[in-house]
């Protein structure tokens, strides 16, 4: 009689559980992961490889023989926000290393960018004259500014920076560039904005006064 029991009593416990799994099966249970913010949500600044940058913040990429590609960075596309309208050297054009070079229209002011290496212009990227969208949208692809046969290239290079040490010195420009938000050169709300990580809110510098875009593009763009 108590084998009889214990066997349905085993036999209960094996439908309970079948019961339970059946269930878990149909209703499965999920993890609360607190505080997970979607990677969509975080800005980032793009520091691509193979990729020098200027101290100015624009950047040269080597292609075939002494030819470069130029533009400016993320960093000041981000700070821009947008741009009106966009101006480049002439083909045949000798730059230095150094000058400035680009024009960058956002709003009234004119700002004005270096070139990243010396050498003589062999083509611009007519795309972005008539679409300078193309900047905000990758300015290391599509947004390209001008191709450069390059002169003095190893001398050029010495005072740029590439890799890890692009990444460290960018890090140390998005904090620079936050105090200098928090300086008192921009209304009040700009130094809060300021997205996870430190990264310039697109368009920080439409806060700025003229007095604080030329002190940006003093101390930042040249």
């Amino acid at each position: 009689m108590v084998a009889l029991f214990v066997i349905l009593f085993v036999v209960l416990l094996l439908a309970v559980d079948l019961i339970i799994q059946a269930r878990h099966k149909k209703y499965p249970i999920m993890a609360a992961v607190p505080n997970a913010a979607p990677a969509s949500k975080r800005e980032t600044l793009r520091v691509p490889k193979g990729v020098f940058f200027h101290p100015g913040h624009t950047w040269a990429r080597r292609q075939d023989g002494d030819s470069v590609s130029a533009g400016i960075d993320d960093f000041v596309q981000k700070a821009l926000g947008s741009s009106q309208a966009v101006t480049l050297p002439s083909v045949g054009e000798f730059v230095r290393q150094g000058d400035p070079v680009i024009g960058i229209q956002h709003g009234n002011k004119l700002m004005h960018l270096v070139a990243p290496v010396s050498g003589r212009i062999a083509a611009i990227n007519r795309d972005v004259l008539e679409n300078p969208g193309l900047i905000s949208e990758n300015p290391y692809k599509d947004g390209w500014l001008f191709m450069v046969d390059a002169t003095e290239m190893a001398a050029s290079l010495q005072v740029m920076r590439v890799a890890e040490q692009a990444i460290g010195w960018i890090k140390d420009e998005v904090k620079r560039f936050r105090e200098f938000l928090a300086a008192g050169t921009m209304q009040p709300a700009v130094g809060e904005a300021m997205l996870d990580g430190g990264v310039p809110v697109a368009g920080s510098l439409d806060h700025l006064d003229e007095k604080g875009l030329n002190a940006f593009e003093e101390q930042f763009l040249r």
